[in-house]
């Protein structure tokens, strides 16, 4: 009994080569049984001739065969085990086909673009994601070399296919590669992992001859640039530790250089002296406020704000870079259309307008001229366009030109923090800032804000999603 069970637990394969060799045993004694009773046949009846006359000729052998039990048994049971073998054969084929579409169905329903190569690195699968991220159908895909589509994809020149199966062999794990998509077509530039796996053949006798990889490709364009974001973070509490660090010892000998003009400017009698230095004071009291507003770019907190004129904090910043708008040969329009009041912080503000003449300065090395207009818009609104007639900024950066330390300057010439500490400001007052900018012809920036109200102030805090 033990042994009987112990041959059912046998695999399908051993079962199969069992049987197998009971038949082929089964088949030469049959052969040699029948080979001697035929034998002794032929001596009875001494030729062939007669002995077919006796056994055939009549039909007698065949009457008798058809009526005997055990063949009417035999051809029964052949005839069930056809059937049976026909029906399962059906089945299994029917299973394996549904297997295939679900495989199918889980491979084109996947996230990600799955392909398959053959050690020759031509494409086997290639799924719905696939066709998505690379642009090719996948009747054009299947069969050829993974190296011969054309797929933009730009690699090193030692990264060929070749070289990425070699290293999964060697190192019997997966291994990711990043490669760059130029895009094309108003699609952007992309960066692409590629996750390479082997699969081995196994030892079954239902396994491939020869291994496959499955390569899994992702876009990793957004991670890249929360990265990159998360790295300005970082970037930011750093500046905000240095901050927090220079504005004691800063402090320190503007407030002497603050106090020395205020005495110097009683005991002036010189009207264009007095001028003079009420441009120390102010730019002195300017970069007191700096620090301070660094400190509150990297540790944002509420401000105290008033009713301003956004005209006479423009005209205030204009009197500050009166020198530097000469020296740069530059012109400056100021229209004032509307009633400019706001609710807002002074000291802010200046920095918003200061921070963008100083760009745009940069932008006119060969002068030109910068208009500002303060208008009504939407209604409870004011508008301020800011424009100049500078380079200009290449389409590729708009998206970007607001980020922390994001800047087209040569290095030494910028931080990239300026434009976006002043949609900081313009954010925490209630308002929004646009950039329109074409190369050659200059940028224009559109500042909104809250129109001040009579009877109380308007103090707004908003996240700034750019």
């Amino acid at each position: 009994m033990t042994t009987f069970v112990r041959w059912l637990r046998i695999g399908r394969v051993r079962k199969l080569q069992f049987f197998g060799i009971v038949l082929v045993v089964a088949s030469v004694a049959f052969m040699l049984d029948s080979f001697v009773h035929l034998d002794h046949m032929y001596k009875e009846t001494g030729s062939w001739r007669l002995l077919w006359q006796r056994e055939w000729g009549g039909g007698g052998a065949l009457t008798g065969l058809a009526g005997d039990r055990l063949f009417q048994f035999l051809v029964i049971a052949v005839g069930w085990s056809s059937y049976l073998r026909l029906r399962m054969s059906e089945l299994a084929h029917l299973r394996l086909r549904r297997s295939e579409v679900k495989y199918r169905s889980i491979i084109n329903h996947a996230g990600e673009a799955i392909f398959l190569l053959d050690d020759a690195g031509r494409v086997q699968e290639w799924n719905k994601m696939a066709e998505r991220l690379f642009r090719t159908p996948r009747r054009n895909a299947l069969g050829r070399s993974f190296e011969d589509l054309d797929l933009g994809l730009q690699r090193e020149r030692d990264l060929r296919i070749e070289q990425i199966f070699g290293d999964v062999r060697r190192t019997g794990r997966s291994l990711t590669y990043e490669v760059q998509h130029p895009g094309g077509n108003g699609i952007p530039s992309r960066s692409i992992s590629l996750t390479v796996s082997a699969i081995r053949p196994d030892s079954g006798p239902a396994a491939e001859s020869t291994g496959s990889f499955v390569v899994i490709a992702r876009d990793i364009t957004s991670e890249k640039q929360l990265e990159s974001r998360m790295s300005e973070t970082e970037k930011l509490a750093g500046i905000g530790q240095l901050a927090a660090g220079i504005a004691h010892q800063l402090n320190t000998p503007l407030g002497s250089i603050l106090l020395s003009a205020q005495m110097l400017e009683d005991s002036s009698c010189d009207e264009d002296q007095a001028d003079d230095v009420r441009r120390i004071i102010r730019q002195t009291e300017q970069c007191r406020g700096i620090i301070k507003g660094l400190l509150n770019f990297a540790r944002p907190t509420g401000s105290e704000r008033t009713r301003m004129s956004l005209v006479e904090a423009v005209n205030e910043t204009v009197f500050l870079m009166e020198k530097n708008l000469k020296v740069a040969e530059v012109r400056i329009d100021i229209r004032g259309e509307t009633d400019p009041w706001i609710h807002g912080n002074r000291n802010e503000l200046d920095q918003v307008f200061f921070n963008l003449m100083a760009n745009a300065l940069d932008a006119m090395p060969r002068g030109g001229s910068i208009t500002v207009v303060i208008a009504n818009a939407e209604p409870g609104e004011i508008r301020v366009t800011f424009t100049d007639t500078g380079e200009g900024i290449p389409a590729a950066h708009h998206d970007s030109v607001f980020l922390p330390f994001y800047t087209t300057k040569d290095y030494g010439k910028g931080t990239g923090l300026g434009l976006s500490i002043v949609a900081r400001i313009v954010h925490e007052h209630g308002g929004r800032i646009e950039m329109e900018s074409t190369p050659g012809k200059g940028t224009t920036f559109h500042l909104w804000f809250p129109r001040a109200r009579e009877g109380g102030a308007r103090t707004a805090l908003l996240d700034d999603e750019d």
